[in-house]
């Protein structure tokens, strides 16, 4: 996202200057009570102005946890990634993790990525500027007894020349050896946590933060969020400030985002989540907040969920939603996630009146105030002749829990009218069971659709040979008892406002139908390790909305010794090879106390995320 990628980590052992300076206390920052809401520590001292926040787990097991997940490939292709940021960060420097950080830092650090421009630290958040943005490390204190062991071990020092004193706080000015151009500001919070800026001015606005400016732990909504997701020991935490992340992407994009799009994300003012690492995959729990002074409300419209009983076990795609008619008005006024698709709905509601002649304001509408969904099942081949070549089948259901059934029978009626008389399909009353079908069949039985009442308030419509068969009777094993359903849902809250579940691993092993499309080769092996994905939204008040998404993903190969970078080894030679840097690679060290240590993906866990390499 940003180009400016000075060694930023590498800084953590120049801490020396700050702990060799004084004894530490306890005391000063409260990030044990932070810790007790569920706030990462290192949040009292990230401005409001912060574009997004993440915060990393230090604890070594978890990210070994981590890079199990994935095919051997992507495992690679992690493994590498974090070889990079242990060699640029923490080896060229003769720093390791497990030995000159990890007995003293706190169980997570955190990354804020925060505009050097902008004007306080009191300013209202998401109305700075944004451009430029300078990436801000935070590093809570654990031990200081520990740091002090570590920092007297350390071999970097610097003189006082290079330092600057802000409001009490020392920033001692460091450049890497490498380039002397890139230089990082290092401070000392209190006495329990230390920041690392890629800038003098968000250094500064750090220190305004965490001495009484606004910061991320005095924003009310973020804090309750955090309250209400309820999990402390998360592998990571992450705030993103959506107006300022919107624009950032708007100045950035091409081509252009549309006005409408920037325009529809800026009364939500923030959103926070947390990623935990479950044993098979990892579980995301967010929410989102409007601003106090946005005239913009969710409507609560979370129900008990009944579609997944009627659609079976073995569904591809589903998707729902607790209102139809609530969800086609956040649609038409293109609030957040309407906003971001490609449907325009003046549209499609003149190509349905054109169409059928029902105005979906009039004659849908009014009855369609209940649970809706749409299914993607796997296609039928049972009526294709042995020497016929097969077509594509759509195999697509769409239900509704309908609020008027007359009403929606008088469309029905109308339907059948124009499919016959307009569009020459022959319309056919069948029973099956104790439902009555009537099924939609084009000239030369090359479309077919069915429709129906599965109770007596919940209608459907299937498009596909033999698709109403997959729901009609109800199918004893149903998506609601599926394992994966369960899996990747189970722990939303409920009821709720609906799904979007996606059974990956058996989509791409699907042929013949119409709706799936070939899957970008260049995403084949990020697809591959993604078995499945769970979506569950709700809403929790006029003001915030909750998603919770779980990925199920291959577990591979058990973690080894992380590789060493292709930049480490262009820019070592022989002579100067520690045995640490220059074995890794091909063998294990003999000793278990460096393996262990730089094996370990946490060398990188309080480095740049991968989205900014």
């Amino acid at each position: 996202m940003f180009a400016k990628k000075p060694p930023l980590v590498v800084t953590i052992g120049t801490t020396s200057l700050l702990l060799l300076a004084g004894a530490l206390a306890y005391g000063g920052l409260r990030w044990r009570t932070l810790q007790a809401r569920g706030l990462p520590a290192g949040v009292r001292a990230v401005p409001q102005s912060a574009v997004a926040a993440v915060t990393l787990s230090t604890n070594p097991e978890q990210w070994d946890q981590m890079r199990q997940f994935g095919t051997p490939e992507t495992q690679a292709t992690f493994d590498q990634k974090l070889a990079e940021w242990r060699d640029r960060w923490l080896r060229q420097y003769d720093l390791s993790f497990a030995a000159d950080i990890a007995p003293w830092v706190g169980p997570e650090v955190t990354l804020a990525w925060v505009p050097p421009n902008a004007a306080s630290s009191d300013a209202d958040p998401g109305e700075n500027l944004v451009g430029g943005e300078q990436r801000l490390l935070l590093l809570p204190i654990a031990d200081p007894e520990a740091a002090q062991i570590s920092a007297a071990a350390l071999p970097l020092a610097a003189t006082d020349d290079n330092s600057i004193e802000y409001r009490g706080v020392t920033l001692h000015q460091l450049a890497s050896p490498e380039a002397a151009t890139d230089t990082v500001f290092v401070g000392l919070l209190g006495t329990r946590l230390i920041l690392v800026a890629e800038d003098e001015t968000v250094a500064q606005q750090a220190i305004d933060a965490y001495k009484g400016g606004k910061n991320l732990a005095d924003l009310a909504e973020y804090r309750r969020s955090f309250e209400q997701i309820g999990v402390t020991q998360a592998f990571s935490k992450l705030y993103v400030n959506i107006p300022a992340a919107t624009r950032l992407l708007a100045q950035t994009s091409q081509p252009t985002l549309p006005s409408t799009l920037i325009e529809s994300f800026q009364e939500t003012r923030g959103l926070a989540a947390t990623i935990t690492l479950e044993t098979q995959g990892l579980q995301v729990r967010s929410t989102s907040w409007f601003g106090e002074d946005s005239d913009r409300t969710y409507v609560n419209t979370n129900v008990p969920a009944q579609l997944p009983d009627y659609v079976p076990r073995d569904t591809l795609v589903f998707a729902s939603g607790g209102n139809f008619q609530q969800f086609w008005q956040d649609l038409s006024d293109r609030r957040n996630w309407g906003a971001l698709t490609a449907l325009n709905p003046d549209n499609l509601s003149l190509a349905l009146q054109g169409s059928t002649g029902l105005t979906l304001s009039e004659d849908l509408l009014p009855w369609l105030q209940g649970e809706f969904a749409l299914a993607l099942v796997p296609p039928s081949m049972d009526r294709v002749q042995d020497d016929a070549t097969p077509l594509p089948n759509p195999s697509l259901v769409a239900l509704a829990q309908v609020s008027d059934r007359l009403a929606a029978e008088q469309a029905f009626a109308q339907l059948d009218d124009v499919v016959e008389n307009r569009y020459r399909f022959t319309i056919s009353d069948e029973s099956a069971g104790e439902v009555e079908l009537v099924r939609w069949t084009s000239p030369f039985e090359s479309t077919m659709l069915s429709r129906g009442w599965l109770d007596s308030s919940i209608a459907f419509l299937a498009l596909g040979v033999g698709t109403d068969e997959t729901i009609v009777p109800q199918p004893r094993r149903s998506l609601a008892q599926s394992p994966l359903f369960q899996l990747t849902t189970g722990d939303a809250p409920y009821p709720n406002n609906g799904y979007f579940f996606v059974n990956l691993k058996a989509l791409t092993q699907t042929e013949g139908n119409l709706f799936v499309p070939d899957l970008p080769v260049e995403n084949q092996g990020v697809l591959k390790a993604i078995e499945a994905l769970g979506v569950t939204a709700t809403v929790l008040d006029e003001q915030r909305l909750r998603y919770d998404l779980y990925l199920v993903l291959t577990r591979g190969n058990r973690p080894g010794p992380l590789p060493s970078s292709p930049a480490a080894e262009s820019s070592e030679s022989p002579a100067s090879e520690s045995p640490e840097a220059g074995t890794e690679a091909t063998e294990e060290s003999e000793s278990t106390e460096p393996s262990e240590a730089e094996s370990s993906p946490a060398d990188a866990a309080p480095s740049d995320p991968p989205a900014n390499e």
